[in-house]
């Protein structure tokens, strides 16, 4: 195992059109607390988190991030003038970063500032499992500095997010604990999933989505994130541990062939294991994190562009593209130098000196692994989208705890999902009105031995569920319910919580073909009564999504009795519905076994007619 330098005191600030009421860098302070990284108290004391910064700005809030990510924009009020900046901390496992934003009035915002410090969290957690007392006690000088400059700016909310490092290591709470206690900041630790969407929601303002297949590409110093858009909807979220500090720690910095060649073998044995095959192919990757900035900078001085003498780079990093063999070339080329001699390359920073082969090298094999030949920098990144999640919340466009200033219409976001996903509006319409109809009746006749079912929250559920049975169709008709599934869990359904998600995105993965199963896993991630909740909504959905067969929306009412033997649905149309009855009597052996009965589906106008020989739907497909 190699030891990174602890040489990581530099502070690289940038600072674009504004000048904080009051921007102070003074040292950290301590509050003599018994925490295990406590330092002796001195007489600078840390203000609380809530108190109120010089120049009368709003107090700070530290609430955490909500579940949903991306949304669709609405028509809203600007913020008032005292709620109008924002500050986000992204605490990773090299660096920790802040950026103070001030709104616009079209809902936009403009930078105010943007301060990364070096702090290197994750140095020594791949040999012991724990962060460092030495790099804690950097890591939490240095929020304490970054809190006071955002006050300084008199922000009105502030958010701070922890990844990685703090995630895996042993002392990881004990590090928000102390965060807390010394610096005055509430620190969340996030999971990979969401880091991945915070970076997807950056990258989406950033570029245009929608009209290719994507795959977005997050490398930290712990961990990287896979995440890939079909048309601009989250298709697949993995995450692999393999970061450039990781990777660094466990090999060293790639300076001799030997220390490269077994890095390079255990990339590939990892992207191997864990990174599966998206289910389309991808025409672009856009990457973000400092390795793909350093990587951009890198490609322009090295092809002899013009600079000025400065050293500033002659194009934006955002947006900067490179093909693979640019990518592998770079490699090649700053493998085989020495730490020194990286530090020495314009565009560089010598911080990243150290780690940026580890780096390149993850970003040459996930695109080698994903067959994909561009590569697009994006300069954003989880801070970014944190801040975009924070306009959104503070613009009523999505919940905070639960609680929304705006009211949203779930099946309108339901529906705007599926729109994004081109799916056909008039089934899934005509299908959400079937499967309430069958809801309603059947809560009439069954509320006693189904308690806790057939409530409304069950009830809206089971139209989105129906709204969006077919969104699969983006990917591909083969295994489409499938398909669904992956879509809409990942979706940013407004006003659903995450768990309200997970059983719309498993009704609708049974809407056709296999029926729940213990051996499915996504099914049995959910708590028991939500197993139970999503095979009584799923049977119904079967049956309502039979009954559009045709897609013909024949179908006009529906009316269900029951009595000793049986259950009895007799559907209303102008003529014979052979096909749609079809289609529903076929799906009803799960129904059947969920309600415990027998259920005949007949022609309302001639209950006598019935279709031909039936069979239940093939159940092969798990």
């Amino acid at each position: 195992m190699h030891s990174l330098s602890s040489n990581t005191a530099s502070i690289a600030v940038s600072m674009q059109s504004a000048t904080p009421s009051s921007h102070g860098g003074a040292t950290a302070a301590s509050t003599g607390s018994s925490h295990p990284y406590a330092t002796p108290a001195s007489n600078n004391q840390i203000p609380p988190a809530n108190a109120t910064p010089q120049g009368g700005s709003m107090p700070i809030t530290n609430e955490p991030p909500a579940d949903t990510a991306n949304t669709a924009p609405v028509e809203t009020q600007p913020p008032p003038a005292e709620s109008r900046r924002l500050a986000a901390l992204d605490v990773g496992t090299n660096s920790i970063r802040l950026i103070v934003v001030e709104l616009l009035a079209d809902a936009g915002f403009r930078m105010l500032d943007d301060e990364k410090v070096i702090a290197r969290l994750g140095h020594g957690l791949a040999s012991t499992g724990r962060m460092d007392p030495e790099r804690i006690e950097f890591a939490v000088t240095a929020i304490e500095r970054l809190r006071k400059v955002a006050e300084g700016f008199g922000v009105s909310m502030f958010r701070a997010v922890a990844t990685a490092a703090v995630r895996e290591a042993e002392n990881g709470q004990d590090f928000v604990d102390l965060v807390r206690e010394r610096a005055g900041v509430e620190l969340e630790i996030i999971s990979a999933d969401q880091e991945a969407r915070l970076s997807f929601r950056s990258i989406e303002a950033a570029f245009d989505l929608d009209q290719t297949n994507a795959l977005i590409t997050d490398i930290g110093g712990g961990s990287t994130e896979l995440l890939v858009s079909i048309g601009g909807v989250v298709d697949q979220v993995q995450t692999m541990r393999l970061g450039a500090v990781r990777l660094t720690e466990m090999f060293g910095p790639a300076e001799t062939h030997d220390q490269f060649r077994r890095m390079r073998a255990h990339v590939q044995r990892t992207l191997r294991s864990d990174a599966g095959q998206p289910v389309v192919p991808v025409q672009i990757m856009y990457g973000t994190g400092g390795t793909f900035t350093a990587l951009a900078a890198l490609a322009m001085m090295r092809r002899d562009f013009e600079t000025r003498s400065d050293g500033i780079l002659p194009f934006a990093v955002r947006g900067y593209e490179l093909q693979r063999s640019d990518v592998r070339h770079i490699l090649d080329w700053i493998a085989k130098m020495s730490v020194r001699e990286r530090a020495a390359l314009p565009g560089l920073s010598p911080d990243r000196a150290e780690i940026i082969v580890a780096g390149v090298l993850i970003a040459e094999r996930v695109m080698r692994r994903f067959d994909v030949n561009r590569l697009r920098v994006h300069d954003g990144g989880i801070r970014d989208g944190l801040i975009r999640k924070m306009i959104d919340e503070l613009l009523g466009r999505i919940p905070v705890d639960g609680r929304s200033r705006i009211p949203i219409d779930r099946l309108a976001e339901a529906r705007r999902f599926a729109a994004k996903c081109h799916d056909e509006e008039r089934s899934g319409e005509h299908v959400a009105m079937l499967a309430a109809s069958i809801f309603d009746q059947l809560a009439a006749h069954m509320s006693d031995t189904t308690p806790g079912i057939f409530t409304p929250e069950n009830r809206e559920i089971l139209q989105a569920a129906a709204i969006l049975r077919d969104v699969g169709y983006l990917v591909n008709y083969a295994k489409h319910h499938k398909h669904s599934y992956h879509l809409i869990v990942h979706s940013d359904l407004r006003g659903f919580t995450a768990r309200e998600v997970a059983i719309i995105a498993n009704t609708a993965r049974y809407h056709r073909r296999s029926k729940p199963k213990r051996k499915h896993r996504e099914f049995m991630k959910l708590e028991p009564d939500d197993r139970r909740t999503v095979e009584v909504l799923s049977a119904i959905l079967r049956i309502a999504d039979g009954l559009d067969r045709t897609h013909t929306q024949a179908i006009q009412s529906l009316e269900i009795t029951r009595d000793d033997q049986a259950m009895h649905m007799l559907v209303s149309a102008l003529q014979f519905p052979e096909v749609d009855i079809w289609g529903a009597e076929r799906r009803k052996s799960l129904f059947q076994r969920v309600f415990n009965t027998y259920l005949h589906i007949r022609w309302a106008s001639d209950p006598e007619l019935v279709p031909a020989e039936l069979a239940d739907e093939d159940d092969d497909d798990d």
